[in-house]
């Protein structure tokens, strides 16, 4: 075909906060935009190469959606803890040496060469000013979450190995970990100060479970009676239960996807126990913003036919007799 070849011009990497309002004094989460940028794309390869060795562990939750099938298969004594450790802030802190080292033992020379030269060039623009990342990755860049997830992977390992004390099950996303604790309230105190001595910049928080309640990614977990572990949608305090709203200038498909992607995530993150509960407040929080009886039945009609899917029991890799964890049949 003839015609003038077409130029790929890269933009420089642009900073951008994004508020945290459920925090105290709404703290910024900076973002460092990397679309466009010279390393994108090979940002994006290497990710690929790297998802490989990251996916696949027993400790590892890929999202929301798998969580809640491995909390169908726990269960609690009574004088468990449910505890979440979180790293603050994980992205900035991650240790760009220490990262390089654990991936000489999976890539060769010239791969190794790809991944130090995207990790160590960060840079963005922020009102005409240049700025360069010394160290930790962009919240931003294709690579970061997958960096980070090595690294942790590798983290928690040897703090597991390395501790007296060890929790009885532990599930991490990135940089949250929920984790069942058998050995008190002393035991769990030292177990983070074990964790914060491990590594300068890595420093956890900790929340345990109160009114036999803890929240973790976006879902509320909670005891029932036969110890058994029941999960809902956690909502934050600030949340206002806005949505597009049916009076809205947008075409209609995407109002009634609003309805659909609400109830699906409903539907799968909600127990049995609680389904039908949230379903009836989900309707009264469809009429609040404008949308008809019709329209909400519409949407609810392919949930309340669908049926939830038999789950096969995850793999768990625990310190405790497995039958403990185990719902009685």
């Amino acid at each position: 075909m003839g015609g003038f070849p077409i130029y790929f011009v890269p933009r420089h990497p642009r900073v951008y906060g994004l508020p945290k309002i459920h925090k105290e004094l709404v703290p910024l989460r900076p973002i460092v935009s990397n679309i466009g940028a010279p390393t994108y794309q090979l940002s994006k390869y290497l990710a690929g190469t790297l998802t490989q060795l990251t996916r696949n562990s027993a400790h590892h939750v890929k999202n929301s959606f798998q969580f809640v099938q491995i909390l169908e298969f726990l269960k609690v004594q009574l004088d468990d803890l449910m505890v979440s450790f979180d790293v603050v802030p994980l992205f900035t802190n991650v240790p760009i040496v220490d990262s390089l080292e654990l991936l000489i033992h999976h890539f060769e020379d010239d791969v190794l060469a790809s991944f130090k030269h995207v990790l160590t060039s960060i840079y963005f623009c922020s009102d005409g000013q240049f700025y360069e990342q010394t160290d930790g990755v962009a919240m931003g860049s294709p690579l970061s979450p997958v960096i980070a997830n090595l690294f942790m992977k590798d983290f928690k390992k040897k703090a597991i190995e390395q501790a007296t004390h060890k929790p009885v099950c532990r599930f991490r996303y990135v940089d949250d970990t929920f984790v069942i604790w058998t050995h008190g309230q002393e035991k769990l105190t030292e177990f983070l100060n074990h964790l914060n001595r491990l590594h300068n910049k890595i420093q956890f928080t900790m929340e345990k479970e109160e009114e036999d309640r803890l929240p973790l990614l976006d879902i509320d977990i909670y005891r029932k009676t036969d110890g058994s572990l029941g999960h809902k949608v956690y909502r934050e305090p600030t949340h206002t239960n806005l949505y597009l709203h049916q009076n809205s200038h947008h075409h209609p498909a995407n109002k009634q996807s609003v309805l659909a992607s609400l109830i699906h995530r409903d539907k799968a993150l909600f127990d049995e126990d609680s389904l039908t509960q949230e379903l009836e407040f989900l309707t009264s929080v469809f009429k609040d913003n404008g949308y008809s009886s019709q329209q909400i039945r519409r949407a609810m009609e392919p949930a309340t036919r669908t049926r939830r899917p038999v789950i096969k029991p995850p793999r768990l890799h625990t310190y405790r007799t497995p039958k403990n964890l185990w719902p009685t049949q």
